[in-house]
């Protein structure tokens, strides 16, 4: 019978999961894997899923922006500030080593959120309000100074303020679109399933964070976006009927049109 240390692949993926030092220890167990090894393989797995479910955070979203043909209901501030929290997450990550399983999904919900942003920005281009071009280019320009500074200029000792200026910057975003709902009295083309996905991604994030890095800034993190994620969610509700009417509204609107 083959072991499974000699199958090819098998030796380098155990060493993903459970690091050079455990590796052989744990395959040696299979099937009967220990707490701690079991652990390890459940936390590498939520990873995973939280970097495959990102993937599609923003999608419902953007369907919603591209079938209204419409940025209503959605921030331009909450969205600037949403990319700078994803780009602090994900250049602290990738600075400080950290496993991509633990900081994948900002990566991904970092494109995302451009793509949000040029969505944004076309559909408002047709409306009595357009954004200013002045706008356009300082945030596209600013972001292109951001990332080459914190690559180039940003030391060793100054990298946990990647993620302590989140906190601030996490809290405008978010409570941008927290008031711009609030003022509405409806959320627009916000998704209850992105909303949905941020909170139950922050809860994984919080558990997945104390196994893999232990690090009590991401940590904080995490609980400031999963409080924030919760509010959104709670309005989602609070607001559903009227949102419901004001789609009607313009998909009767539409139909007048035509």
């Amino acid at each position: 019978m083959v072991a499974l240390i000699d199958i090819p692949f098998v030796q380098p993926l155990a060493e993903w999961i459970w690091g050079e030092e455990d590796a052989s220890t744990c395959l040696s167990e299979v099937p009967f894997i220990s707490a701690a090894c079991f652990s390890q393989l459940v936390t590498k797995g939520l990873g995973i899923t939280i970097i495959f479910g990102s993937m599609l955070n923003k999608v419902p979203i953007m369907v919603n922006m591209i079938k209204s043909q419409s940025a209503a209901g959605i921030s331009r501030k909450s969205l600037y500030g949403e990319a700078m929290v994803c780009a602090n997450s994900a250049m602290y990550g990738f600075l400080s080593g950290f496993p991509f399983t633990a900081y994948g999904e900002t990566v991904s919900l970092l494109v995302q959120n451009a793509v949000l942003i040029v969505l944004a920005w076309n559909f408002l281009s047709k409306t009595s309000t357009p954004v200013d071009s002045k706008e356009k280019m300082l945030v596209t320009v600013g972001f292109v100074l951001y990332f080459g500074g914190v690559l180039n200029f940003v030391s060793e000792d100054y990298w946990y303020l990647l993620m302590s200026t989140t906190w601030p910057v996490m809290l405008y975003a978010r409570g941008s679109q927290v008031y711009e709902t609030f003022s509405a009295k409806q959320t627009g083309n916000l998704s209850i399933v992105t909303t949905s996905m941020n909170v139950a991604g922050s809860l994984i994030r919080i558990l997945t964070t104390i196994k893999e890095t232990g690090d009590m800034v991401v940590l904080s993190g995490y609980l400031l976006s999963g409080s924030l994620s919760l509010i959104m969610f709670i309005q989602y509700w609070m607001y559903l009927e009227n949102t419901t009417e004001m789609t009607k509204k313009t998909d009767e609107a539409k139909k007048k049109k035509e």
